[in-house]
């Protein structure tokens, strides 16, 4: 698992430009942590999102640091040029990093639930998946075609950054998406 933390728009954008040139392989996390985003910087987010990145949002003060599975991490040189960073291999410094990281990642805020909610027909359409229609069925209950139900499902998709579309259930659930009795 790959975990960041970044308040400047460079280093999200770095590790988003890693998943994008795909750096990461498909088995590997990366979970990205960052304050809350000026406007310049949602476009970032939307791309990392949709490379697979979870995005949390948080309104703390963090330090920016990239942790690879708990063996390397990254971190600003704090010397004159604001883009050199300082590999670490030393575990207790990794170890503190990670459990400075993990506490604020638990109580942060998924991207996606600052990010636009479903409207009504897209909650319909997540109702639906819910309710384990096919796209047809779905089509049919809600009077659209098949191809207009598959394109809403792959914009939902994209927009919470889930690769299935069990990924995207439990994405709208934990977003609070979907009413309680649809994932009760």
């Amino acid at each position: 698992m790959t975990t960041a933390t970044g308040g400047s728009p460079w280093f999200g954008g770095t590790v988003t430009a890693a998943a994008r040139r795909g750096a990461f392989p498909p088995h590997v996390r990366v979970r990205l942590l960052c304050t809350t985003p000026a406007e310049h910087a949602r476009g970032e987010i939307i791309e990392a999102v949709r490379h697979g990145l979870r995005v949390k949002v948080t309104d703390r003060a963090i330090e920016e640091s990239l942790l690879i599975d708990r063996r390397l991490a990254l971190v600003p040189s704090g010397g004159d040029d604001a883009k050199s960073l300082l590999m670490v291999t030393t575990p207790t410094l990794i170890s503190a990093l990670a459990d400075a990281f993990d506490p604020r990642w638990e109580e942060a805020t998924p991207w996606e639930m600052t990010s636009a909610r479903p409207d009504e027909f897209e909650q319909a359409i997540l109702r639906c998946l819910v309710d384990g229609l096919t796209d047809e069925a779905v089509a049919n209950r809600l009077g659209v075609s098949a191809r207009t139900v598959r394109r809403y499902v792959n914009v939902l998709m994209a927009r919470v950054g889930a690769r299935s579309r069990f990924e995207l259930g439990f994405r709208a659930a934990e977003c609070g998406w979907l009413p309680a009795d649809a994932v009760g």
